[in-house]
C-alpha cells in the first residue's frame, strides 16, 4: 500500500515539475510577443503573469514534497533550458556552440544535483 502511494505521489511530482516548466515557457513566449508587438503588451503582460501564479503554485506544491536542493536545481536549471529551447524553436532562432555547451553543463549540474545523494556519517 505505502509503494503504491510513494509512486502516486512521485508520478504526481513529475506532473508538478511538467507544469511548471510549460507555464514558464508560455509567459516567457507571452512575454517577447508582448515586445515585438506593443499593441499587446498589456494584454500579454496580464496574461503571462497569471500563468506564472499557476506557476509558483506548482512551485509550492514540489516544495512540500520534493527535497529543496531538487527543486531549486530542476525548476531553476530546468526553466532555463526548457525557455531557452522553447523560445529558440517558436521564434525560429539558432543557438551557438556555446550555448549548447553551456546547456549540457547546466544538464550535467541538475543531474549531480538530483542524483548526488548525501553522504552520512
Amino acid at each position: 500500500m505505502l509503494t503504491v502511494d510513494t509512486n502516486k505521489k512521485s508520478m504526481l511530482n513529475y506532473i508538478y515539475f511538467l507544469a511548471f516548466w510549460a507555464c514558464q515557457i508560455i509567459s516567457s513566449i507571452l512575454f517577447k510577443l508582448g515586445g515585438i508587438h506593443p499593441k499587446y503588451k498589456w494584454t500579454t503582460l496580464i496574461i503571462g503573469n497569471i500563468i506564472l501564479l499557476s506557476a509558483s503554485w506548482f512551485l509550492v506544491q514540489l516544495f512540500k514534497n520534493v527535497s529543496q536542493p531538487i527543486v531549486i536545481a530542476l525548476c531553476s536549471g530546468g526553466t532555463f533550458l526548457t525557455v531557452q529551447l522553447a523560445m529558440a524553436l517558436y521564434f525560429k532562432s539558432s543557438l551557438s556552440w556555446q550555448q549548447v555547451l553551456g546547456m549540457f553543463v547546466i544538464i550535467s549540474g541538475m543531474v549531480l544535483i538530483t542524483f548526488g545523494g548525501k553522504e552520512t556519517t
